[in-house]
């Protein structure tokens, strides 16, 4: 059962608690990069085993499963999906405590990737339909801020919890003996079933720019189909956010980089990186908010805009900050890549909501999703792994980071601000046939390549 909630305190309590979930998302998610030491001598891995770990451990299974979801999400109750996929996943983390060998977390990894699949789709649609398009990119924004507290939370609190758990050193639960990464996961897992519970104080919102019931079944519009009939307009924002999420990736070496080659310990790193993720993200987001106002009057593109304008930020920064000659320059630079990382992750599903009709805005997103994984978190960890052991030098990992950033960054930033113009023209006739539209319906058939959007 949908419904139209009035209350502005309500809406906004939805974004918040939504927000609360995407945070415990990414707490799980990077928690592993605290205890990559441990594991490695623990189980005797590799870099390109702990690589695997970080990256298609997760993001495989996630690609593979959020675009069915998110088609899923579409035609049942997101919020019920949200629960469901909060249960997989805090017991997948907490599984990962009993873990005595490579292949078992890597299993259970997987099954983290199932389980926060259903997150970014159902959450975002959600905030979308309880939003009009002029408040929609403020409360995506806000929303959006999400990664980066997570993983601020996951590097400072986890920082201190997993430098707790080893001075304790082994446990014993249940006449089983537990070493101090495993502890951590058992611990980490446990909040997520309280949010589950908070999940069913949200109410299904209607959906809003629906696609109007004369021109076609809204049930059966293909996404796929939609979005590479205007492929231009969609690439040009796919390859950006591509870009800044493959960027996001270099925070999970953070552990192995500061301890070899600046002899940093876990608790510093910790402490650090988590301080810059509750500073700079916020700060970032407060950037996405500032370049609603001063980057152009056309609400429509303010999305895209703040992508373009991170992406400047992070690249250059995310390239210098792994080869700086001391810590304290390295820590500065790094500062800086955050905040353009957390201002175009704000940016990107902001401006994917003002090209994309109501009914299908959970499987746009999951598409996206799919998509940006895949260069991200997918093949960036593994290859970064590689190179690290096939050079020969661990401390070479800077070097290796650095030359990743530069691989990725430069052709996306030349992509994004050379097509920009197809993703105006995308927004501009989208917001033109909504507002021709009565009741937040539009009409997939009269806006330009739409001939073929019909499954």
């Amino acid at each position: 059962m949908t419904t139209e909630p009035k209350s502005t305190v309500y809406r906004w309590y939805v974004v918040v608690l939504l927000l609360a979930v995407f945070i415990l998302s990414y707490f799980d998610r990077f928690i592993l990069s605290l205890v990559v030491g441990p594991i490695k001598e623990s189980l005797g891995l590799t870099d390109f085993q702990i690589g695997l770990l970080l990256g298609p451990a997760f993001s495989l299974f996630n690609v593979a499963v959020t675009v069915p979801l998110g088609v899923m999400a579409d035609r049942t109750s997101r919020k019920w999906m949200l629960i469901v996929g909060i249960f997989i996943w805090c017991t997948m983390t907490t599984m990962s405590g009993f873990a005595m060998s490579f292949l078992p977390l890597l299993l259970l990894r997987l099954g983290l990737g199932i389980g926060e699949a259903v997150v970014s789709p159902c959450s975002v649609s959600i905030i979308s339909d309880y939003f009009k398009r002029d408040g929609r990119a403020k409360a995506i924004s806000l929303y959006m801020a999400g990664p980066y507290l997570g993983a601020g939370l996951a590097f400072l609190v986890g920082g201190m919890l997993v430098a707790a758990l080893h001075d304790v050193g082994h446990v014993t639960i249940l006449g089983r003996q537990f070493a101090p990464w495993q502890t951590t996961f058992l611990l980490v897992g446990i909040p997520g079933f309280i949010f589950m519970l908070l999940m069913l104080t949200v109410k299904e919102p209607a959906k809003r720019d629906t696609i109007s019931a004369s021109a076609a079944e809204g049930a059966k519009m293909s996404a796929v189909r939609y979005m590479l009939d205007r492929w231009k307009g969609f690439g040009v924002l796919i390859v950006g956010s591509t870009c800044n999420f493959a960027m996001s990736t270099l925070t999970f070496w953070n552990v192995p980089l500061f301890e070899r080659v600046w002899g940093w310990d876990v608790a510093a790193i910790g402490a650090v990186t988590g301080l810059f993720y509750f500073t700079a993200g916020p700060l970032g987001t407060a950037l996405a908010l500032w370049a609603g106002k001063f980057l152009g009057k056309n609400a429509d593109l303010v999305g895209m805009r703040t992508l373009m304008l991170g992406l400047c930020i992070t690249v250059p920064m995310s390239a210098l900050y792994p080869i700086m000659p001391s810590p304290e320059l390295a820590v500065c630079a790094m500062f800086l890549a955050f905040i353009g990382k957390s201002a175009a992750t704000a940016g990107g599903p902001a401006a994917l909501q003002m090209i994309t009709p109501g009914e299908m805005r959970s499987r746009s997103v999951a598409i996206f999703n799919a998509v940006i994984t895949l260069i991200g978190p997918l093949l960036g960890p593994p290859l970064i792994g590689a190179a690290t052991d096939w050079s020969g030098n661990p401390a070479s990992i800077g070097v290796v980071l650095c030359g990743f950033v530069l691989l990725i960054g430069i052709p996306s930033i030349l992509v994004v601000f050379l097509g920009f113009r197809h993703y105006r023209k995308l927004a501009e006739d989208m917001a033109a046939t909504t507002a021709n539209a009565p009741e937040d319906t539009i009409d997939p058939t009269k806006m330009p390549g739409a001939a073929r959007t019909i499954a």
